[in-house]
């Protein structure tokens, strides 16, 4: 009966669209750097020559941010509209407003135009005055030598002059910069992987586990023919969306044990389909009935996976009137991070980056810098040890590196090289 009468309260929701020119305006904004503190406000300003054309402002101590719903004269986004849906349990009433989307980008402060420092050269200010006084009081050869002089010789007067106003120019510039401490919490803070604790001292508590698979996106999970038939082969392959050796061995311990690990379970498969969409390619993310097909997930999950690991190509839709979704690089590094946390979550803390290689089809190299990356110790290791805990055969053949999550996390500093 409950669900009868929930069912019958959702049918009762009434729908409407606000179109009235309210002076405040909901936007969508997508920031293409650092962003904002959560309790920052916004200016936003609205065009009175050309509709649709909205200006959102806002600015820190070190950074202005910028954003706009127009490129030029084309309009940012073309073939689609966004809204902004806001319920009145009150009234038990949904209300659409449309919303525009502003990309918003960020500008240092201290890296702009510095100001009140003179445009004119020094050199030519004080090779001027010296061909001035040549030219007025010298002989002819006098007027030769002075100008040849001119060519070497600086007027230090004129120099200590300019040099006190770059002083206090450099002086303003510097105070205004970040210092090393907020570069490196601004440099973590926009790191692909999930919500960390750099305090802790025990690595089972760095990473916050319900960020990595949180709960809503968890119940699209659905583990119960696997725990029906945990040894299944069939049921598997319908289930379980990879051929990876790691998440099968994985899913073979947790299924077997007397009390199953719910949880646990779910995270395994969770990763399997982590590790699918890693392996696809945006033509096939384009095409969502094959994608749902390949992913062997719910359409509620696919969803969850797109919005978080995905970005949605603005103006572009499916034959079926949904988003078209691709793999940009800032989103699969955050997608191969996520993967590396949550083998790191099955397995004790430990991975190996032949056997991740071998699961995403990229180089040993590669998966040691993603591991990396998430704050992994990497450790050499004899090829008995890999073989005694990986299940892939061609990683085991050869010795390696294993990667290890100490606490407290450090992450490995920016290269200094050129790309």
């Amino acid at each position: 009966m409950s669900g009868k009468r929930k069912a019958d309260s959702l049918s009762d929701i009434s729908v409407a669209i606000d179109t009235s020119k309210a002076r405040v305006q909901p936007v969508l904004a997508t920031f293409s750097a650092a962003i904002p503190p959560p309790a920052s406000s916004f200016t936003t300003y609205r065009s009175t020559e050309k509709q649709g054309n909205y200006i959102v402002v806002s600015e820190n101590d070190k950074i202005e941010y910028v954003g706009k719903t127009f490129d030029g004269d084309r309009p940012l986004v073309r073939g689609c509209n966004y809204l902004l849906g806001v319920y009145d349990p009150q009234t038990n009433s949904v209300t659409f407003r449309q919303a525009p989307l502003v990309r918003i980008d960020t500008t240092i402060k201290a890296l702009k135009g510095s100001r009140g420092v003179s445009d004119r050269d020094i050199s030519d200010r004080i090779m001027q005055a010296h061909t001035e006084l040549g030219e007025a009081f010298g002989s002819k050869k006098r007027k030769a030598q002075i100008r040849a002089d001119e060519r070497n010789r600086i007027n230090m007067e004129g120099v200590k002059n300019d040099m006190k106003m770059i002083g206090a120019s450099i002086e303003s510039r510097a105070s205004s910069m970040p210092s090393k401490q907020e570069l490196t919490d601004a440099q973590n803070s926009a790191r692909p992987v999930p919500r960390y604790n750099p305090d802790t001292k025990v690595p089972a508590e760095i990473y916050d586990m319900d960020d990595v698979l949180p709960k809503s996106t968890a119940a699209f999970i659905d583990i119960s023919p696997l725990l029906a038939s945990p040894t299944d082969i069939d049921v598997y392959r319908e289930k379980v969306p990879t051929r990876s050796g790691f998440v099968k061995s994985k899913l073979s311990y947790l299924l077997n044990q007397p009390k199953p690990d719910i949880l646990q379970i779910k995270r395994a498969l969770y990763l399997a389909y982590l590790i699918r969409m890693a392996t696809m390619r945006n033509k096939q993310l384009a095409d969502r009935d094959a994608c749902l097909k390949s992913l062997c997930c719910s359409p509620e999950m696919a969803d969850a996976l797109f919005s978080k690991f995905a970005e949605c190509v603005a103006g572009s839709v499916n034959p079926d009137g949904s988003p078209v979704y691709i793999k940009t690089t800032a989103m699969e590094n955050k997608l191969i991070c996520y993967i590396a946390v949550l083998v790191l979550s099955l397995n004790g803390w430990v991975a190996y980056p032949s056997e991740l290689a071998g699961d995403l089809g990229i180089q040993g190299k590669k998966a040691e810098r993603y591991l990396a990356s998430v704050g992994c110790k990497l450790e050499a290791v004899s090829a008995s040890e890999i073989a005694a805990h990986t299940s892939n055969k061609r990683s085991a053949s050869r010795s390696g590196k294993k990667a290890v999550l100490k606490a407290p996390i450090k992450f490995p500093k920016p290269s200094l090289r050129r790309a």
